[in-house]
């Protein structure tokens, strides 16, 4: 994506189902034929590179074909036919590639001869894959869950193509906006040597290049140690040629005219000035090797203009040697250019921290993406929580590598994107990705459905219809709810142990409903008015006017609980179910309970006053205020930085100051024996449900935002503040890294450099994946957990800010070339999600606060997956003649193991990834190593063999050895190898021990033991 500033470049304007064994691969060190340079020169290493975003500023489809070139000349499918003659021709060049998405597309559709002459390039070294992954991923918005899944998408499928010589062995970050830590150790446990980007502050960038210190080892991670550290580069020039140097067709630069007969020839001016970049460069790089990008977006369309050029530029180079020049130029990839850093065996700076925020300039922080979009944001996540219960099912149920599985695992690859997940392209083509969800999620859904028929077995199956999927329960809406006199709700349980669940389905009023368990025992339920708000919801069409609500108890793991609901004329139930709703017109404080929370609400503001919990001795309670305000976003024409706009990348706000939404909400309390509520009502636009479930201590807020007014001319970019009065916290704050680990934020400040701070609001939002987190000493802690990707801060001591919903009506000028102006039925689009609110007071002797958030963390993660099955049959019947209840384990994982991934993967394999959910001394109770058996894990499957591999399944691990690095002094393996951990797992010992934040990836060889 052409969003670097000073570009020389003008170009800005199948499904597959493995049906091979897996091939993993064994340790390879670096391409085959690398050039290996001149020890008493500088050697600069030419990377020939096409830059291919999977959608931007058109579809993927579009990008691919080369169609609808009016909005930007592109078209990967000939980029690659391109590049290939180029290679076939010349055995000294060189190409590397990174979009799998893209790639598999092409090679799909070539002849055998060219399939056979690209396996001679890539097993030749000459063409590299890089990166791998089926896209190259944001790393701000991107979970780790997905991260995991795209990159092992592609990186198996290169393997189970071309073998060994393809496996990527460099981790290639040129155009997100900001760097993870948890990218950088995810990409270490994937048994990546190295990563280079192309984007950070210009400020970083500044003090880096003036320090010799662009190149580094990243220490990925406090909890893992050596194991996630990743040797970083930082590339020169963004991932653009030397200005000058761009040879692409889409270029304006001037081509090498080396004919001396011709009035334009420009041999001497074209080395001298390459010598010149080359020697300036060398200057910020401390060893005697260079790197230089030669291509850019979608570039290569021609590759015999780039080639033919860069043979001339390598050769009037070089012929300058025999005058005395020290400088050598040749064809190189990444993993060649890190193999002669690796030579070079010197001591390396480290670093600890991340490359979050990036601003591009004083007044340009691209912080409003953490936010952008924040629908399709939440579609993701939702559709991740879908994806891993439908490799669930697929596994347990043997379902193999089913083709409408793998269209989801891509339209999800697809969608870690970085313009995808981040908001951050055209609006046409954001509509494609949610359609791409969309029918992943409808073709997948049909194997859950099989799956519930399969396991029934009875023979009145043709008394109940097939299972519903509802994709529109966030606004209260779901025909067989609705329509059905009696159905039955099927929740299946995406976590490895059992857990409790408040469902809620939407139903019209008038009538009370008689719910029934898989014992035949009468479920209490509560019917709950749906506010106004969501009833008034643009595009809403349903009859709907209630939630009933109910506790759905002990849903086994890996496994589903299905309740049998009838609608009953019964007056007497209709009256105990409903709900009692009344408006408070006092003054003071009013508090409402339920089971062991309290909360209190002002009653002439509306606003949320304290959060505590019941004791013994009496209500416990913490004073916090809550409320939405707005920030007005920068109108600007970005003739400079002074007029830069807020937009999709860049949040900037008119002011430091965020406006009150109003000065108070209008407020409704609404009370009953599963739930108590409190509908706040801002204005039309803003409203939210606080609510408080019998059982649950925790705080749920469920917001609703639009359409945001913008009849002012001015756009508006919408938060939550959370403020902790008595709470000193300092400039400190808290917050994930794509879900994993908690890194430090302070306030104004950066670890590593010198923060020149002109704009104080945006140069403090961080990306929050899923919780912000507040310390005040050891004995007050607080977290804000969210349902999807958000920017956030805390400006002030004991603040808490997320944004939630942002509609600008200017472009910030960096290619998307569109104001962030999102509608829908002909108005600002809505936006309805969910914060969480815990705190220290809320701890038991057996969960301290560290377990409070990581367990509500995982259970927001990986929610139920709800069914409705109309059906005309009786709950007595229903009871005793359907298979209510099922689970496909036999033993619940310990409450620190995470159940990451069970998938299909080849025939009579699973690939299973276990994670130990908790970073070192973070709980009392959790922390420690942990072991887990897997013999007797699966209750259908004997595991009779498990195999370790890295993180992304294409390597076994017992064949992993990384690169070693000097860092301060010393010299260690950029590994921690499984014999030096002490965590057991001999050849086929199926008991494994997981260390805090460790990840295991294991393929099962397993057998059927029950029919």
């Amino acid at each position: 994506m052409s969003r670097n500033e000073g570009l020389t470049a003008s170009g800005w304007s199948g499904m597959w189902a493995a049906s091979v064994c897996l091939l993993l691969t064994s340790y390879v060190f670096a391409n085959p034929s690398c050039n290996p340079g001149k020890p008493d020169m500088l050697n600069v290493h030419l990377v020939c590179h096409t830059h291919d975003d999977v959608g931007w500023l058109k579809t993927v489809d579009q990008y691919y074909y080369g169609s609808k070139n009016g909005i930007q000349m592109a078209g990967v499918q000939y980029v690659l036919d391109s590049v290939v003659q180029e290679l076939i021709k010349d055995p000294l060049k060189k190409f590397i590639y990174v979009e799998s998405a893209f790639f598999f597309r092409w090679w799909d559709n070539q002849p055998e001869e060219i399939q056979m002459a690209v396996k001679d390039l890539v097993s030749g070294g000459q063409l590299e894959f890089i990166n791998g992954g089926w896209c190259m991923n944001d790393e701000a918005a991107a979970h780790y869950n997905a991260i995991i899944d795209q990159m092992t998408l592609g990186l198996v499928k290169l393997n189970n193509t071309f073998g060994e010589a393809a496996r990527p062995t460099v981790a290639w970050q040129i155009d997100p906006f900001g760097h993870s830590r948890e990218q950088a150790s995810l990409f270490a446990q994937m048994g990546f040597e190295g990563l280079f980007f192309g984007r950070l502050d210009h400020d970083d960038k500044s003090t880096r290049w003036a320090n010799k210190t662009m190149e580094m080892v990243w220490k990925g991670s406090e909890n893992l140690g050596r194991s996630a550290w990743l040797f970083t580069g930082v590339l020169p020039n963004g991932y653009s040629p030397p200005r000058g140097f761009c040879f692409d067709i889409l270029c304006r630069d001037e081509p090498i005219m080396d004919d001396p007969r011709l009035h334009d020839y420009n041999v001497d001016e074209k080395v001298e000035s390459f010598l010149k970049v080359a020697k300036d460069q060398a200057k910020a790089y401390v060893t005697n090797n260079i790197v230089m990008t030669m291509g850019m977006d979608f570039h290569y369309l021609n590759a015999h203009a780039w080639y033919k050029n860069l043979d001339k530029l390598i050769r009037y180079v070089n012929e300058q040697q025999a005058n005395g020049s020290k400088v050598n130029v040749f064809y190189s990839t990444p993993s060649c250019y890190l193999k002669t850093l690796h030579d070079a065996n010197i001591t390396w700076p480290t670093k600890t921290d991340d490359f979050f925020p990036y601003a591009s300039g004083n007044h340009s922080y691209w912080t409003g993406y953490f936010t952008s979009r924040p629908t399709l944001k939440g579609y993701v996540r939702q559709t991740n929580n879908f994806l891993q219960a439908v490799k669930q099912v697929a596994s347990l149920m043997g379902l193999g590598q089913d083709p409408r599985l793998e269209k989801l695992k891509e339209a999800m690859g697809v969608l870690q994107h970085h313009d995808a997940v981040s908001g951050t392209a055209k609006q046409h083509v954001t509509d494609d990705y949610s359609e791409r969800l969309a029918q992943g999620v409808t073709e997948s859904f049909a194997m859950i459905k099989e799956t519930y028929r399969k396991l029934q077995q009875t023979t009145l199956m043709e008394a109940t219809a097939d299972p519903v999927f509802c994709p529109l329960m966030n606004i209260s809406s779901c025909p067989p709810s609705e329509k059905s006199s009696g159905f039955i709700v099927t929740l299946y349980n995406p976590l490895a142990r059992p857990r409790e669940y408040h469902v809620r389905v939407p139903v019209p009023g008038g009538v009370g409903y008689k719910v029934t368990d898989y014992q035949g025992h009468v479920v209490q339920a509560q019917l709950v008015p749906i506010p106004e708000s969501v009833l008034a919801t643009p595009g809403r069409n349903s009859s709907a006017k209630y939630d009933l609500v109910f506790i759905a108890n002990d849903i086994p793991p890996l496994g589903f609980l299905q309740f049998h609901i009838k609608r009953t004329a019964n007056s007497r139930i209709h009256k105990e179910q409903m709900s009692r709703v009344h408006v408070p017109n006092g003054g003071g404080v009013i508090t409402i309970m339920k089971g062991n929370l309290a909360v209190g609400v002002d009653q002439k503001t509306g606003l949320l006053k304290s959060l505590g919990v019941v004791t013994p001795d009496g209500i416990k309670m913490v004073k916090v205020n809550q409320t939405f305000l707005w920030y007005a976003g920068m109108s600007g024409n970005n003739s400079n930085e002074d007029n830069r706009a807020s937009g999709a990348y860049i949040f900037r706000p008119h002011g430091t100051f965020a406006q009150d939404i109003a000065e108070k909400a209008n407020i409704t309390i609404v009370e009953g024996p599963v739930v108590a509520e409190i509908h706040q009502v801002w204005t039309p636009w803003v409203s939210q449900v606080i609510r408080v479930y019998k059982g649950q201590t925790l705080l749920e807020m469920e917001w609703l935002i639009g359409p945001i007014p913008v009849e002012d001319g001015v756009g508006k970019e919408i938060v939550n503040r959370v403020v902790w009065p008595d709470i000193i916290t300092g400039n400190n704050f808290y917050t994930d890294a794509n879900g994993r680990e908690i890194l430090q934020r302070i306030k104004n400040f950066r670890p590593t450099w010198k923060l020149h701070n002109v704009e104080p609001v945006a140069s403090n939002y961080y990306p929050v994946n899923s919780r912000l987190i507040l310390h005040s000493g050891p004995n007050f802690h607080a977290a804000i957990l969210n349902d999807r990707s958000q920017g956030g801060t805390s400006l002030d001591h004991g603040h808490m800010e997320l944004m939630v919903h942002r509609r600008l009506l200017h472009d910030d000028a960096f290619g998307v070339g569109e104001a962030l102006n999102e509608t829908a039925f002909g108005d600002g689009l809505v936006v309805r999600g969910k914060h969480y609110l815990i705190h220290s007071d809320f701890v038991t002797s057996d969960c301290d606060f560290g377990c409070l958030h990581r367990s509500l963390g995982e259970q927001l993660l990986l929610q139920p997956v709800t069914a409705f099955t109309p059906t005309s049959i009786t709950a007595h019947t229903w009871k005793n003649a359907f298979n209510n209840k099922w689970t496909g384990l036999r033993t619940s994982l310990p409450p620190n193991v995470h159940l990451l991934t069970l998938e299909p993967w080849t025939d009579g394999t699973l690939l299973l990834r276990l994670e130990h959910m908790y970073e070192a001394h973070e709980s009392a109770n959790h922390s420690d190593p942990v072991t887990v058996s897997l013999q007797g894990l699966l209750a259908d499957w004997k595991i009779v063999d498990a195999k370790e591999t890295t993180l992304s399944g294409n390597l076994l691990k017992k064949d992993e050895n990384r690169y070693s690095w000097n860092v301060e002094s010393s010299q260690y393996m950029n590994h921690v190898s499984r014999n030096q951990q002490k965590n057991g797992n001999k050849e086929n010992d199926l008991s494994i021990t997981l260390n805090p934040m460790e990840i295991r990836t294991f393929i099962l060889t397993v057998t059927k033991t029950s029919s």
